[in-house]
């Protein structure tokens, strides 16, 4: 990687970090969730493509803890769905399993926590289709799953998911310049929805944007 490169590489970091530290403001809108998804899958491409290990542990744009912390809160707010639908339903097997917190999550060791979202996410799949009608979408599942993957490979294990992945072929120029248009045509458009109604989170996502040369 190049300086320039470098510098776009630490800017996408840092702005992915800060909407999975956001989970819980952004969540509720799908098709943020959608880009979201496109711009990791992007970003994963752009990790494969380093030269460095190193250089890709940095491009990872967060610590350990942080990381867990931010597929706490997502696998949090989809549980907490998911067993809405399960009291409804009336379905105390999978109330029970989904009867969780953030601090039920993120408390766990990590060896016991990726057993439980691993097994949060299968319940997921398998009741994505009713879930539809409680505003979950198949992309907010594939953030999840995409957060849970950064996390496992930064713990040294290896990638379960590996969703919604672009073609691995793509040269590390193309992959910026793609990351780059996500950003600029459709994931600031739409966080303008928070320039009045969530100035801090909006703030904060425009201070992310910053490229530091």
């Amino acid at each position: 990687m190049n300086a320039n490169q470098k510098s776009r590489a630490e800017m996408l970091a840092t702005t992915r970090t800060f909407l999975d530290l956001n989970t819980d403001v952004w969540s509720g809108v799908p098709i943020i969730a959608t880009v979201k998804t496109e711009l990791d899958s992007v970003i994963q491409e752009i990790i494969h493509h380093q030269e460095a290990q190193e250089a890709s542990q940095v491009f990872l744009g967060s610590n350990k803890l942080a990381l867990k912390k931010a597929v706490a809160e997502k696998a949090d707010i989809l549980n907490d769905i998911l067993a809405s639908y399960a009291e409804i339903e009336d379905n105390a097997a999978l109330l029970e399993k989904s009867n969780k917190s953030f601090s039920d999550f993120n408390r766990l060791p990590y060896q016991d926590f990726q057993t439980v979202v691993k097994e949060t996410i299968q319940l997921l799949d398998d009741n994505l289709a009713s879930l539809a009608d409680y505003g979950v979408s198949e992309d907010q599942v594939t953030d999840l799953k995409n957060s849970f993957d950064d996390f496992m490979s930064i713990s040294g294990e290896p990638r379960l998911y590996k969703v919604a992945s672009v073609q691995a072929t793509k040269a590390l120029e193309d992959l910026f310049t793609q990351a780059s248009d996500l950003l600029k045509s459709k994931l600031d458009r739409l966080m303008k929805r928070y320039k009045t109604a969530n100035t801090n989170f909006y703030n904060g996502y425009v201070a992310s944007r910053v490229l530091v040369n």
